[in-house]
């Protein structure tokens, strides 16, 4: 086995597992906050390819910065809107109603990407294009030094924010004990809306740093099955453990393909979260006390 080819699978699976723990994140967030899975959760990460790579990089030819400013408030728009058409209708009624206005969401968003930017697939070069960097025999694709640098940054501007500012840690509050934070006067509503706001930042930041590999088209709403999966292997009750889940599916994804097969990788990892599903369901963070409300 060569090191150096090892050496390389190993950055590209912790720049994909980057990419599939922000994705978890959101789920992570929306679930601590709301107590439901944000069904719809995909196709947010679908449009942060689309509004990313074929609007702001390959028609409007922005630079990087500008790109991610412009796509993280969209996003953070879309986000508002979707938690106060689509969820907070219904946040009274059953968790079956809520869900079903979710997925009622997702196929409008999957329809109306269809209409604003036809169903055949498009690419982008993204900030990075093909260049690699050479080091002691082993190279690295920039885009993948790229997505690991935003990852940290945002993971860092993240615990920040949660931490050290007072809206941060009113939505902590709430997503411990909303019954609590709003007996204390904290607005949950608010929060809520905030929640579902940064939830779809971080989708669209995936959707964003995972266009310059894959083919942008409708199917790109199915990485928030990986991220879910992520959530299914770390644990839907703590950020820490959504992105580890990422990075696991991750390593998971680019060794099977690299050392089993590469036909069968999907079903590998589909296969690998359903044994966390039967074996360890509340996840490798999470508690067994944790059940109840998945």
């Amino acid at each position: 086995m060569d090191a150096a080819i090892v050496a390389q699978e190993l950055v590209s699976a912790l720049a994909l597992g980057c990419i599939y723990g922000l994705i978890a994140l959101g789920y992570s967030f929306i679930f601590n906050a709301a107590g439901l899975v944000n069904v719809a959760h995909g196709s947010f990460v679908m449009y942060g390819g689309y509004i990313y790579g074929v609007t702001l990089s390959n028609t409007l030819h922005l630079p990087l910065i500008p790109s991610m400013i412009v796509l993280m408030l969209s996003m953070g728009l879309m986000g508002i809107l979707a938690e106060r058409l689509f969820y907070r209708p219904f946040a009274q009624a059953s968790v079956r109603i809520t869900l079903v206005g979710l997925q009622a969401l997702g196929i409008l968003m999957a329809n109306a990407a269809i209409i604003i930017w036809n169903p055949y697939p498009k690419g982008t070069p993204g900030p990075w294009g093909q260049e690699s960097l050479h080091l002691y025999g082993i190279t690295i694709s920039y885009q993948n030094i790229f997505v690991i640098v935003a990852t940290l940054c945002l993971l860092v501007a993240q615990q920040y924010f949660f931490h050290r500012t007072v809206y941060g840690k009113y939505l902590r509050a709430v997503a411990i004990d909303k019954r609590t934070a709003a007996l204390i006067g904290i607005d949950t509503d608010l929060a809520i809306g905030l929640t579902f706001a940064y939830s779809c930042i971080l989708a669209g930041v995936g959707g964003m740093l995972i266009s310059p590999f894959l083919s942008i088209d409708p199917t790109l709403g199915n990485l928030g099955f990986k991220g879910f999966g992520a959530c299914v292997v770390g644990s839907f009750t703590s950020t820490m453990g959504a992105m580890a889940g990422g990075l696991i599916i991750g390593l998971v994804q680019v060794f099977a393909a690299s050392y089993i097969s590469s036909k069968y990788k999907e079903s590998i990892i589909y296969l690998f979260i359903t044994l966390f599903l039967l074996l360890r369901p509340q996840g490798l963070f999470g508690k067994k006390s944790e059940l109840g409300s998945l």
